[in-house]
């Protein structure tokens, strides 16, 4: 062997030998995190070498059981639970410092991003992934020439849709909240496996879901410029425009879906509930269904007399059907009591449902499909041409 290439031998034997170090202690560099285990607790790992002290932050984590063990190979560790099937959220305080699972590729993005795990529900849940047949779910960016800017929706259609067909579908558009974008209803709220599954049971009729990005901006408007309210109200405005001169008809072009407003309905969670009520109640003539999951709505009647002023001049005798829930714990929840109230005064029909649970993934995954379960079925007349 000569000079050179003894000495690059000699080069590569601690790197080879760091290699094997690794393999034979894989928490060294690639813990296993979070690990579910089979009685339903939950183990989290993470490498923090010279860190003081770890904590796990989630709001499963119960007061002083986040607190993580450093063992002699940096990895910091904790096991929770047994915890409930359904979704979590969680991040790691490093010292202080929030920050995210580099092990874990599942987490909610947006406004606040947090990893995400699972626990498989027994029996399984409307959202978990069973062995029924699947729609496809299709990500489109497209052009809105009003807000001079592009967007995006993604749209759910049902196991057998074929475009070149002349059946037409019952549509639910589906919103965010103000926290997610036009990803979050699939990506967590599992909304294509709900739909799937509920088909697959023959609970509901097959459907497309539309699912647009929620925030918007007319052009020469700076919304992180506003407060609040201002932001609020000017992002429903740009919301509202392109809702009607772009989304719709980009919907209605690619897709087939049912002339008839019976089968039209418009849904969503907080911000998105409450751009589901604004919408759906001043345009009976489109929707004729609408959900209210948590929904970010005003408490304030003289508010509430202006932005729903065209539907106190409409027909109130059962032209809709408006379904709202909420949460005790929900932040929210003062103002949808307050819109309950408010709609009852006014002489609106509609259903006002309170649960468990606060402002969260599980309650409105629970809402969702008991939403299409009451809803979208041949008994309420939809499914019509």
């Amino acid at each position: 062997m000569t000079s050179a290439r003894l000495q690059i031998f000699a080069l590569l034997i601690p790197l080879l030998a760091g290699s094997l170090v690794a393999a034979n202690n894989p928490d060294s560099r690639f813990p296993e995190s979070p690990q579910i285990h089979e009685n339903g607790t939950v183990t989290f790992r993470v490498v923090a070498k010279n860190a003081e002290q770890v904590e796990l932050k989630g709001s499963f984590v119960k007061d002083g059981q986040g607190q993580m063990k450093r063992s002699d190979k940096a990895v910091w560790e904790v096991t929770v639970g047994p915890l409930d099937g359904g979704i979590y959220d969680y991040v790691f305080s490093v010292d202080g410092t929030i920050v995210l699972d580099p092990h874990n590729r599942s987490f909610k993005k947006w406004r606040s991003t947090k990893n995400l795990f699972e626990i498989p529900s027994i029996p399984a849940a409307a959202w978990d992934l069973q062995n029924v047949p699947h729609g496809t779910v299709r990500h489109h960016d497209f052009f809105s020439n009003n807000l001079k800017t592009h967007r995006q929706v993604v749209v759910y259609t049902p196991a057998g849709y074929d475009e070149r067909s002349d059946k037409r579908y019952p549509v639910l558009f589906l919103l965010h909240g103000s926290g997610d974008d036009a990803t979050a209803w699939t990506e967590v709220g599992k909304a294509h496996r709900i739909a799937d599954n509920l088909i697959a049971a023959k609970k509901i009729d097959p459907l497309i879901i539309v699912m647009p990005h929620g925030h918007a901006s007319r052009p020469g408007i700076k919304l992180r410029d506003l407060d609040g309210e201002n932001w609020s109200e000017e992002n429903f405005n740009s919301v509202y425009s392109d809702f009607f001169q772009t989304l719709i008809p980009f919907v209605e072009e690619n897709y087939t879906i049912a002339n008839r407003h019976e089968d039209w309905a418009i849904a969503g969670l907080s911000m998105g509930g409450g751009q589901s009520l604004r919408i759906g109640l001043n345009h009976p003539d489109r929707f004729a269904t609408i959900g209210a999951f948590s929904s970010g709505v005003s408490g304030d009647v003289e508010s509430l007399q202006i932005r729903y002023e065209r539907m106190k001049r409409l027909d109130k005798a059962g032209a809709q059907r408006i379904w709202i829930a909420c949460g005790r714990d929900d932040f929210l929840l003062d103002r949808n009591q307050a819109f309950h109230r408010w709609l009852t005064d006014e002489g609106v029909d509609h259903s006002y449902k309170l649960t468990s649970g606060g402002h969260s993934w599980p309650v409105w995954r629970d809402y969702l499909e008991e939403f299409l379960s009451r809803y979208f079925v041949l008994s309420q007349n939809f499914g019509g041409n």
